[in-house]
């Protein structure tokens, strides 16, 4: 069973590369408009794959996150913890079913339905784990207020439907992202320390 530490850094590597591939194809795939439409459309269509493997990324990274903390749940958010594995189930079903690319940004497939459905569970539950998993005050605590704040703007763009979805969407989940990064990061640090330090002890 993997430890803490690899955990960790499967968790860190694998929001590294979604957020990295998801840049490289506003480059290489100049086939849709980042502005106004959202990250799923790029799994249609010839660099689909890639995207794909985003998502799956993307999924990985989250419930690595979430079972790295589930062995603090004594300490931490019980609910926090619920929210974040539901989060990475929703990302992986929304990996498994691709979006469908139409005008209006509205499914016409079953499979779109159920990639949208599952992106709209995943968001407030990213929001929620992130807001109850973080000590205040923090840098990651400040980034959960950040994504909260960013999430609320992208449902009044959708309700208003203003043509800036997609980059409201960017900027949440690269908010998203970083939380996720640095609390990998902030779990293993204290998982080390705490080893060096009984190893010192004895």
């Amino acid at each position: 069973m993997p430890n803490t530490v690899q955990l960790a850094n499967l968790a860190i590597a694998c929001a590294l590369y979604a957020g990295g591939a998801v840049g490289a194809l506003h480059f290489l795939n100049r086939e849709y408009e980042a502005i106004s439409q959202p990250l799923s459309y790029y799994a249609v269509g010839a660099s689909g794959w890639v995207m794909t493997s985003v998502l799956g990324a993307f999924a990985v990274s989250v419930l690595a996150l979430a079972f790295i903390l589930q062995r603090d749940a004594a300490r931490l958010s019980r609910a926090g913890i619920a929210f974040l594995f539901g989060a990475g189930a929703a990302l992986a079903l929304a990996t498994i079913f691709p979006t469908d690319v139409t005008s209006n940004n509205l499914p016409v497939t079953l499979s779109g339905a159920l990639h949208v459905a599952a992106s709209y569970f995943a968001s407030p539950c990213l929001v929620a784990a992130a807001l109850l998993l973080s000590r205040r005050p923090s840098l990651a605590y400040a980034l959960a207020l950040a994504s909260w704040l960013a999430l609320v703007g992208l449902v009044l763009v959708n309700h208003f439907n203003l043509q800036v979805g997609g980059i409201g969407q960017r900027i949440f989940l690269a908010i998203i992202g970083v939380w996720v990064i640095l609390t990998a990061m902030g779990v293993r640090r204290s998982y080390v320390g705490a080893r060096n330090f009984d190893s010192h002890r004895r």
